[in-house]
């Protein structure tokens, strides 16, 4: 008789299909999180074009007189980016041609009194013949006077379309050229593009313009991709340095993807492609630490190294951990985060000790600049400087790039610094801007300032490169962007300034929604799994202490009790912990305590003092 089996499945073979399992839901999420970055990068370039657009319509109807429907157009082209200084300048040149040119909405070919005639005067004839409109535009003309030039010989050919033909397109065809090339040197180049295409319809065969233009045309579309898709950048980048090597900052702005889209490949392990891209970047000019960048890549890509480090990098996998189901009811007139963890109170392991690296600012006691420092915990090793006069710094996702409030007298602004490479760009030029935090893809900068005439503070959102424009998103302060969605935290008000709280919008400044309701409440930071908000308040308890928001279902919780000041919340990058200063004891200290609740620990000593506290900032990175 023959005896049943009874075998069981393998036990390796039930390890190998977990392991299987949970590497294809780590792709999935990967693919996720890479899908919802390349469309909020596509939504970057169209809402960029839809401005391009808007800017052409105004600038083609103030060429041909119609100013209301100019200011119209510009209007138009504020709504959408409203610190565009194109528009600014074009509204303010309309407005002058108004009030001071004789140029009207539509050409008057008939004679016309002005004033009134009365009894004792005779009237006051104004020519507004052809011959009379030409003579006008002749002498602006030769006086160099392009916009004015421009529009007087339009009035010639509304009056007359057969009025020294010859001599009016000629003419139009070189105010159009001068004003182009004026416009180009101020930086408008969506209007110099669009004068150099009136002068191109008058003279089809007119190279060198031909040539002026295809160079705007392909610096513009650099922009456009520039920090938001670094490959295209490269490419456009090279065809325009191999044209033009000395055209504007092509050679910068190459050198910079380069190494920007190396680090990018150093955080996914690729050394190989990333050697190449810091061997390209050196050929251009030899920065700070990229020579060691690129020989470090080049011995990991020969070796066949596929564990990524960097100076500040591992935050990839940390956001991946993060992404979980929707969460319980949020705290009512409140947004529900996007990507909202799974409802679990995460709290450190017992008797585990806090881990990463503090990235802080503090003030030199000796010389009394304000520096930016690392911190290493769980070690005995000093604090390493990152950069002198400066504060506030906060760190890009990718861990490569720093962005720090500049309080040198001739760099006041925003920049960001390179650790590894030391490369420095400047993002603005106000030294009010201040408290800068990126947003998840690292191609966008949100911060405050109080840069305006009436000294209110406003939350403004900048492109991560040199020089960008800035666009104001309202009043309110202490901006901070949440780690994986599209969603800034910030002290403000409501529209009738009152309400005031924390509060919180998306990248375009709309859909405000409160999220506490005490004025004095400020400093907020997300935890990394976008759970909590901590933050820092005087107007709850009596004194300094720090609170926690959990977003998931509006709970408040106070986390720290002590008669001293507690403020500058971060959150560890497992969300389990939260770091904070405090002079309870009576110096300065990083404290930290489970973001939970309970006992609170010195981490480390500040290298320094923290000066006006208030004014310097915290965070806790791999």
């Amino acid at each position: 008789m023959l005896r049943e089996s009874n075998s069981s499945f393998p036990t390796w073979a039930v390890w190998l299909m977990g392991l299987l399992t949970v590497l294809a839901a780590a792709l999935l999420i990967l693919a996720i999180v890479l899908g919802v970055q390349a469309g909020q990068r596509q939504l970057a370039i169209a809402q960029r074009q839809e401005v391009a657009l808007a800017l052409a319509d105004a600038i083609d109807l103030q060429a041909q007189g119609n100013h209301n429907a100019a200011l119209d157009a510009y209007k138009r082209v504020l709504q959408l980016e409203p610190d565009n200084d194109t528009a600014r300048e074009g509204i303010q040149r309309v407005l002058a041609l108004v009030a001071t040119g004789p140029v009207a909405d539509t050409a008057v070919a008939t004679p016309a009194l002005t004033p009134a005639a009365t009894p004792n005067s005779s009237p006051t004839i104004v020519d507004n013949s052809a011959a009379s409109q030409f003579q006008s535009a002749r002498t602006a003309f030769d006086a160099g006077r392009w916009q004015e030039a421009v529009s007087q010989l339009l009035l010639v050919k509304q009056a007359d379309v057969d009025y020294e033909v010859t001599q009016v397109r000629d003419m139009l065809f070189a105010a159009y050229v001068n004003l182009a090339a004026e416009r180009d040197n101020e930086d408008n180049l969506e209007e110099a593009l669009y004068l150099y295409d009136r002068a191109i319809e008058l003279r089809s065969d007119a190279t060198q313009v031909q040539t002026e233009r295809a160079l705007i045309v392909n610096y513009l579309d650099i922009l456009t991709y520039f920090g938001a898709d670094w490959e295209r950048a490269i490419t456009l980048l090279e065809e325009l340095y191999t044209q033009e090597p000395d055209y504007r900052d092509v050679a910068d702005r190459l050198q910079t993807a380069r190494v920007s889209y190396g680090d990018m490949l150093v955080t996914r392990a690729d050394w190989c492609a990333a050697a190449e891209q810091f061997t390209a970047a050196s050929a251009l000019a030899i920065t700070p630490g990229l020579i060691v960048k690129r020989d470090d890549a080049q011995k990991r890509c020969d070796a066949g190294d596929t564990l990524a480090s960097g100076l500040l990098t591992g935050t990839l996998t940390a956001n991946l951990a993060t992404a979980g189901t929707p969460g319980a009811t949020a705290l009512p007139g409140t947004r529900e985060p996007e990507t909202t963890p799974a409802v679990v109170e995460s709290a450190p392991p017992s008797g585990a000790l806090p881990r990463g690296r503090l990235l802080y600012s503090a003030r030199d006691l000796t010389t009394g600049r304000n520096l930016v420092l690392l911190q290493t915990l769980g070690t005995n090793s000093a604090s390493v400087l990152l950069q002198e006069e400066a504060m506030q710094p906060s760190l890009r996702n990718d861990g490569q790039r720093v962005v720090f409030r500049n309080v040198r007298s001739d760099m006041a602004g925003l920049t960001a610094l390179d650790p590894a490479t030391g490369l420095l760009l400047r993002f603005t030029q106000y030294a009010e801007d201040s408290l800068p935090s990126w947003n998840p893809q690292g191609n966008r900068v949100v911060f405050a300032s109080n840069r305006e005439g009436d000294r209110r503070w406003r939350i403004y959102a900048t492109w991560a490169e040199a020089n960008a424009e800035t666009v104001n998103l309202g009043f309110g302060d202490a901006p901070a962007w949440h780690p994986l969605n599209d969603l800034i935290v910030f002290r403000g008000c409501n529209e009738t300034g009152n309400a005031c709280g924390l509060w919180t919008m998306n990248g375009s400044g709309s859909d405000r929604r409160p999220l506490t309701a005490i004025q004095a409440d400020t400093r907020p930071a997300w935890s990394p799994n976008g759970r909590y908000v901590v933050f820092m308040s005087d107007g709850r308890d009596g004194n300094m202490e720090i609170y926690r928001a959990d977003t998931t279902n509006g709970q408040m919780l106070r986390l720290t009790d002590s008669p001293g000041l507690d403020g500058l919340p971060t959150v560890s990058p497992d969300s389990t912990w939260v770091a904070f200063v405090s002079n309870r004891d009576g110096a300065w200290k990083v404290w930290a305590m489970p973001i939970t609740g309970g006992a609170a620990t010195v981490l480390t000593p500040i290298n320094g003092d923290l000066g006006n506290w208030t004014d310097q900032a915290l965070q806790w990175v791999d």
